[in-house]
């Protein structure tokens, strides 16, 4: 990394010649924790004068305020808080981070301080480092909030009988938001020592026994590219294809087949990129295919991505398990998630573009360039039987088996800690950003 005062002159010249946007750029990789080049108070001064400038641009003056107020004192702890919890808000989380760290070393055991700190840390994936800053404070051992902090930041770095150790200190919690958590945070370990009881591997490949002990969910492929490093089974970028979504409903089946599952109908989602994979799945499965309705039909709701689904009212309905109604969808993102999971995924990504309904890159046969597909006009019924034909031209790096062995290690764990497929009540879980299996991914 260059210099501070090199970063600095950068985005000040980016910046003087209106380019707001690469000036953040540039000096976005100098606040990001552990932020090693801003070391102290005239450091901090220097980078965050500089990056308010940044910050009015893009932002407006409210949010510069807040970063200004920091370059101003670096060690006042009231600045760095607020200018944390923003940053937090922008979804800037590495920054934040860095600010709330000072703030905890300025005024070490504050509470309000050190949870908003774990929260920029699990925003930026960086749970191992909001563990340790949590058991540090020493807090964890009498503050319920701190000890499920400290416990779920341990068990997403895999850290198993660390995360249990937190649980009996929540075990007479009443509010209902801690409660919460610990249900969430005991299932968690549960699902992982059913895992580890079966004898499945919890190492650095074991994306999909820890996408199921995180989520409640079934992820189905893993990808073959970069698989030993930097992917580890998931996908910064992916074009979808006919051939994936092909793998996809042919694990479905192989799944729900395996647990004893038949839906009595296929529920498509309303956007055309659900309602094209619903048909295929239909034709596969030799169910009807129907369209998704407020009533709670009883089948297997279909969606191409919940992150990319514009539903609002199917979405809100999804959130609770239902008696014979199970959620599929193929593509999940792993560093921006929807808000619960799906009960089978086929592949998680960071950036996802369908085949067939625009904004795909593809090369122009006339021009060679690489441009944005647009949409695919034939039928969806037409394009549902193409997916059928495609060849599977990328099959997932892990066969089906190690799947199946961790659906059946679950399958007899009480009923709210089940796996999504085998639960009829209660609200689906949350899904996790990342797990104790590492990716590479666009910052």
């Amino acid at each position: 990394m260059a210099s501070l005062s090199e970063i600095l002159a950068q985005a000040q010249a980016e910046l003087a010649a209106d380019d707001a946007r690469a000036a953040f750029s540039t000096i976005r990789p100098a606040l990001d924790y552990p932020a090693a080049l801003l070391d102290g108070a005239a450091a901090m001064t220097a980078a965050f004068t500089g990056f308010a400038a940044v910050a009015r641009a893009i932002a407006g003056p409210d949010f510069a305020a807040l970063v200004q107020a920091v370059a101003a004192d670096p060690d006042d702890p009231n600045a760095l808080y607020e200018a944390g919890f923003a940053l937090y808000e922008q979804q800037l989380f590495g920054a934040a981070a860095t600010v709330l760290a000072r703030a905890n070393r300025v005024v070490p055991q504050q509470r309000a301080i050190l949870s908003e700190l774990a929260a920029a840390l699990e925003g930026a994936m960086r749970y191992g480092d909001a563990a340790l800053a949590v058991d540090a404070s020493g807090l964890a051992e009498s503050d319920p909030l701190l000890a499920y902090l400290s416990g779920y930041n341990w068990i997403m770095v895999g850290e198993i009988d660390r995360a249990a150790a937190r649980l009996p200190l929540l075990a007479r919690v009443d509010e209902t938001n801690l409660v919460h958590m610990r249900d969430a945070l005991g299932g968690m370990i549960r699902r992982a020592q059913a895992v580890r009881a079966a004898g499945i591997d919890l190492g650095e490949h074991a994306l999909t026994a820890w996408h199921a002990i995180l989520n409640g969910a079934l992820l189905t492929h893993e990808s073959p590219f970069g698989y030993d490093e930097p992917m580890h089974g998931r996908y910064a970028f992916i074009s979808d294809s006919p051939g994936l979504m092909h793998e996809g409903i042919d694990r479905l089946g192989r799944v729900l087949g395996a647990l004893g599952l038949e839906p009595e109908r296929v529920i498509r989602a309303p956007d055309r990129a659900s309602s094209i994979l619903a048909g295929a799945v239909g034709r596969a499965f030799d169910r009807p295919v129907v369209a998704w309705s407020a009533e709670g039909q009883r089948g297997l709701v279909v969606a191409w991505s919940l992150e990319e689904l514009d539903a609002p009212t199917l979405l809100q309905a999804m959130f609770t398990h239902r008696p014979g109604q199970i959620l599929f969808a193929h593509a999940s993102n792993w560093v921006t998630p929807f808000g619960y999971a799906p009960d089978v995924t086929t592949l998680l990504g960071q950036t996802i573009t369908h085949p067939f309904t625009g904004g795909a890159l593809r090369v122009d046969p006339t021009t060679q360039q690489v441009a944005p597909a647009q949409p695919d006009l034939r039928d969806d019924a037409t394009l549902a039987a193409e997916i059928l034909a495609a060849e599977i031209d990328s099959p997932s790096q892990t066969p089906i088996d190690p799947v199946l062995a961790i659906a059946r290690a679950l399958a007899e764990l009480p009923a709210g800690d089940r796996l999504g497929v085998g639960r009829t009540t209660g609200n689906r879980l949350r899904q996790r950003a990342g797990s104790p299996v590492h990716s590479a991914r666009f910052l």
